[in-house]
């Protein structure tokens, strides 16, 4: 499950905490505003408290999978290119 985000190309690693912020800010990312729906380049970033998770759902069932409600804070983003910064 997941193809997760570490790395946004040297000298962009991503913080452990904060990498919705980092994307937004340093990879012309966009917030998904209302209800998600798939789209090309579409990523999750996931709080687990002592770190964040950012994934790439790259199918429309890896989406529904990060869609579950599961207790923890989501943001959704439009990272372009984002094929390029997965593990």
């Amino acid at each position: 499950m997941g193809r997760y985000i570490n790395n946004t190309g040297d000298p962009h690693f991503l913080p452990a905490i904060g990498k919705a912020q980092h994307l937004l800010e340093f990879c012309n990312a966009t917030r998904v505003e209302g209800r998600v729906t798939f789209r090309p380049d579409l990523v999750c970033v996931v709080e687990n408290g002592p770190f964040d998770a950012a994934a790439w759902a790259d199918t429309e069932e890896e989406m529904n999978v990060f869609l579950r409600p599961d207790g923890r804070r989501k943001t959704w983003l439009v990272v372009p290119n984002v094929q390029l910064m997965v593990d």
